[in-house]
């Protein structure tokens, strides 16, 4: 199976040729010039860790001043595709790139979302060819050998879900952006609705809110299926930036629902997996298996797992956002410490 490369994502310099920026457009200088400096980025290679031409060559390079530069850039800067290091110069995200790229290729062989369309910044798309996922899955002796599943919200997912209460697993789903928690879905809901449960809006008749008492009752997970925006065929995670796949990966940890040995799979399109010098970053969650409509690779993911949340990297307004989190802060904290029911 084989995976975009690296060189399939720009070159090892980012080009000199573009196009300077001309006056007598009715398109604003400081958007001509923003889209000069997001093709300058998106060429870069992903193995190119330098900074981007300086603000006096730029300024050369699309014949504009420097405070046309610099709105362009700050506004690259906002949408997390460039960052700015004091002293260093201006760099390009390379999560942010790869997610970029991806998705134009995505949107090539995504299905449509009800509520959003093919804005795919917004969502994990279904796909073609997500049906042939669904039978390699299948096949996986992880699969097979699992009671609980947890199962990401992701629309190429569906499908799997339902498989999941076929073959009479539980399966926890969490909800939108995690914003209400994790969803129980038990296999005594009915043959005939089974196909509708699976599905987001199913979710709120047939399943089952846990607080955290109820998730900590659960018990061991025993597999993990997520999509992504991207995913390299080292087992590094892409998604579309929320970190909500490594929040949740936390949250069971801290609960001792999920250990390093839990199996972890994604489901993606092929051009989703990428041959890349990506690496998770300290907190994030690795991918052991890679399903693709073409085949299935397994990883040897070379990077350990998290053991829970970061406390101390979490943004405050987290608390009032996510489901779970005040709560299980406020327990950790308590002289009665929380304890997992192993019943």
């Amino acid at each position: 199976m084989a995976a975009a490369s690296m060189s399939e994502f720009g070159g090892h310099r980012a080009p000199t040729r573009v196009a300077r920026a001309r006056r007598d457009l009715d398109t604003p200088l400081h958007r001509q010039v923003l889209h000069g400096i997001e093709t300058l980025a998106l060429a870069t290679a992903l193995d190119d860790t330098a900074p981007l031409p300086t603000e006096a060559q730029l300024c050369e390079l699309f014949g504009v001043s420097r405070g046309t530069i610099r709105k362009a850039t700050e506004t690259l800067v906002r949408r997390g595709l460039l960052h700015a290091e004091v002293g260093r110069g201006t760099f390009v995200d390379k999560r942010e790139q790869v997610r970029a790229i991806v998705r134009a290729r995505l949107v090539e062989v995504a299905i449509p979302d009800s509520r959003f369309g093919l804005d795919i910044t917004h969502f994990v798309p279904d796909f073609v060819g997500s049906d042939r996922c669904t039978e390699r899955v299948g096949e996986l002796a992880s699969w097979n050998d699992a009671s609980v599943v947890f199962v990401a919200p992701d629309n190429s997912l569906a499908a799997l879900r339902h498989a999941a209460l076929d073959a009479g697993k539980t399966v926890l789903v969490p909800t939108y952006g995690m914003q209400r928690g994790i969803v129980r879905l038990s296999a005594d809901v009915p043959p005939d609705q089974r196909r509708f449960a699976a599905t987001l809006d199913g979710l709120e008749t047939f399943g089952t809110r846990l607080d955290l008492d109820a998730l900590a009752a659960v018990g061991r997970i025993d597999l993990i299926l997520t999509g992504a925006t991207a995913v390299t065929q080292s087992g590094a995670h892409v998604g579309g930036g929320q970190a909500y796949l490594d929040l949740e990966w936390g949250l069971l940890a801290e609960l001792d629902l999920v250990a390093a040995s839990t199996p972890t799979v994604c489901i993606v399109h092929d051009c989703q997996l990428i041959d890349a010098p990506l690496n998770p970053g300290r907190f994030g969650i690795t991918i052991d298996t890679v399903v693709t409509p073409q085949g299935t690779h397994h990883t040897e993911c070379p990077w350990p797992r998290p053991t829970g949340i970061v406390w101390e990297q979490l943004d405050g307004r987290l608390f009032d956002e996510l489901a779970y989190l005040d709560a299980l802060a406020q327990r950790r904290t308590s002289p009665l410490r929380f304890e997992r029911n192993s019943a």
